[in-house]
């Protein structure tokens, strides 16, 4: 499980070093969301295939709506595998919420199935920024 989370770590500054082009008055947030064991293939089916083939206008236009541009990664380990979403925008944080608020019941159902936490239940805590090599 260490392994997995220096991997993950490694992974994370990889990303913020992609985006180190970011626009001046953006703001930048990543999480990492583990996929249950099991669940990868599901996720690329019902999740992933839908969102950039069968419906990527719609979760694009939900993502513009939201003030976001959404990055999406697949981190597959030896100890489980994570999607990791990085949201940029002027206040990524509230528009995660606006993409979870518009999440029809059938994807949400999915969502917990293959992540293991309910869509309607509080959030977790957003992830702390803890370095960054411009600031």
């Amino acid at each position: 499980m260490i392994a997995a989370c220096f991997q993950l770590s490694i992974l994370l500054s990889l990303i913020i070093s992609y985006l180190s082009e970011w626009r001046e008055n953006m703001a930048m947030s990543a999480m990492a969301i583990p996929i249950l064991p099991g669940k990868k293939d599901l996720w690329k089916m019902e999740v992933l295939e839908k969102m950039i083939k069968l419906n990527k206008a719609e979760t694009d236009a939900i993502r513009e709506e939201a003030g976001v541009h959404e990055r999406t990664f697949l981190q597959e380990t030896p100890n489980g595998d994570f999607v990791i979403l990085t949201f940029e925008g002027e206040d990524p944080v509230a528009g995660w919420g606006k993409i979870m608020q518009s999440m029809p019941p059938e994807l949400a159902s999915v969502v917990a199935e293959i992540h293991g936490f309910d869509t309607d239940a509080p959030p977790p805590p957003m992830p702390m920024l803890v370095y960054d090599s411009k600031a």
